[in-house]
């Protein structure tokens, strides 16, 4: 046999070798693993649910005391448990920005579910009356302003 075939049946047993015996430690445990990190418990979403009676703090950050405003979402947050409202006043401020682009652009085709048919019937009118003087609008929503 040739020197080159011996040697590569030295480095082939080696290798074999090598194998077999890191199939045989590799996945055992000796002692000296790190212990297992526990995750933390999840915090819990805080629960604005109406007590009869009771002030709501949830609402009372957003509308004064026994406004309309307050009893408006009282009564929803009685109606739907998981109501809450800086979620309600995000979602109003979307969709606020949503109906008031799509105005300016002249497309409310993506909007009219969120709207009233007279509300729809005016925006029609004005979008067609822009469109007969020529004019166009060029505009860009910066913001709602809190008040």
């Amino acid at each position: 046999m040739s020197p080159a075939i011996i040697e590569l049946l030295v480095l082939a047993g080696i290798a074999i070798f090598l194998i077999m015996r890191l199939r045989n430690v590799l996945g055992t445990r000796e002692g000296f693993e790190k212990p297992a990190v526990q995750e933390a418990p999840k915090a819990e979403r805080p629960s604005f649910k109406v007590i009869e009676g009771g002030e709501d703090a949830d609402i009372l950050d957003n509308a004064e005391k026994g406004s309309a405003t307050a009893e408006a979402l009282a009564l929803m947050k009685q109606r739907d448990s998981n109501f809450t409202v800086n979620d309600f006043l995000a979602g109003s401020k979307y969709a606020y920005e949503m109906i008031l682009m799509a105005f300016e652009n002249g497309n409310i085709d993506d909007v009219r579910d969120f709207i009233s048919e007279e509300i729809e019937d005016v925006f029609d009118q004005v979008i067609e009356d822009r469109k007969s003087k020529g004019l166009v609008i060029e505009a860009e929503y910066l913001g709602t302003r809190e008040t």
